[in-house]
């Protein structure tokens, strides 16, 4: 009887052992596979994020083509960067809002036509215009924007059965609506032997005649703008918390004053008679409206003549890295 209670209560501790091992196994288990349906989905929650890149203008001023815009030299020993951070809020996998804070700089000049000007067979030629405009400008802008982002591979997917929901890998899309202050400055030649030039602000020097006490004449343009973001980019996770990406993010403006130039030519007179108490600003709004006599001396254009696109807005765009942190962090997907 003895013997019989030990044989039994053996067995019983080995059944036990089993089904422990058993449990810790089916627990292990289900633990790894429900990981990785998860590990690389967005959770829903809050994102914090900086990126930094590459800015560039597309107005009045530059090229007009992107071939042109980057194949130049003078583009890239002046290249301008733009960086800012955002909070970002994951509703569902794939659909997201973000809301950022930026800051950069842009910069265009009218030589880049140089090249398109020497092969132009007429002087009306855009390239020609272009060039022997012979402005440059540089504007700081501050932006701030609302986007949503959209992820089709894990918006439009199952999130839970679906390698492509799943992939560490992710393209999206953007697209919102954002304000900006802006300041334009072109570059003025202080000493013509050295070439030396300092930048001024353009604006106060009203190179168009804005606000001239005289018909015609254009308002002064607000420094404030609504622009329209829409952009694509796509995000590699390093891992739950961690992510890194690339995008491209073009705005459209609603003004065409981010370089200062959309109308027309001005008679010189009228900054004389517009800064009548400021001499040095007088002469500086006449070079800085009209620096044609730097590359061809003698030629000014006539008053009435365009020095714009009055038709067209400018437009602005960032080629950044993109790196975000993800704040929640959950040990199981929150839809199950």
């Amino acid at each position: 009887m003895r013997n019989l209670l030990r044989n039994t209560f053996n067995i019983g501790l080995l059944a036990a052992g089993l089904l422990w091992a058993n449990s810790g196994t089916a627990q292990k288990t289900k633990r790894d596979w429900l990981q990785p349906d998860i590990k690389y989905i967005d959770q829903r929650g809050f994102s914090l994020g900086v990126n930094l890149g590459m800015s560039d203008m597309w107005g009045d001023v530059g090229a007009k083509s992107a071939l042109d815009h980057y194949g130049n030299s003078d583009y890239w020993k002046n290249m301008k960067v733009m960086g800012g951070i955002y909070g970002r809020y994951t509703h569902i996998p794939g659909l997201s809002f973000r809301l950022s804070i930026a800051n950069g700089t842009l910069y265009a000049n009218d030589v880049w036509n140089k090249s398109g000007a020497e092969k132009a067979s007429s002087i009306s030629d855009d390239y020609v215009q272009r060039y022997y405009r012979n402005l440059d400008v540089k504007t700081n802008i501050w932006e701030s924007s609302l986007m949503v982002e959209i992820s089709p591979m894990e918006l439009f997917t199952n999130w839970e059965n679906s390698r492509l929901a799943k992939s560490r890998f992710q393209p999206y899309l953007m697209v919102g609506v954002g304000g900006i202050y802006f300041n334009p400055r072109g570059s003025i030649t202080v000493d013509y032997t050295t070439q030396y030039k300092k930048w001024v602000d353009l604006r106060p020097l009203h190179t168009e005649g804005q606000n001239f006490d005289k018909p015609g004449y254009p308002a002064a343009y607000n420094q404030y703008a609504i622009v329209i973001p829409a952009g694509i980019g796509f995000r590699v996770d390093l891992g739950k918390g961690l992510g890194l990406g690339l995008e491209y993010v073009m705005r459209y403006a609603l003004t065409d004053y981010l370089d200062d130039v959309s109308g027309k030519y001005v008679d010189p007179l009228r900054f004389d008679i517009g800064f009548l108490n400021e001499g040095y600003k007088a002469g500086q709004a006449k070079v800085m409206a009209d620096k044609t006599f730097e590359i061809a001396p003698g030629i000014k254009h006539a008053a009435g003549e365009y020095r714009g696109d009055p038709n067209t807005k400018d437009m602005y765009s960032t080629i950044s890295l993109n790196f975000f942190w993800k704040i929640n962090k959950r040990a199981n997907a929150w839809w199950r």
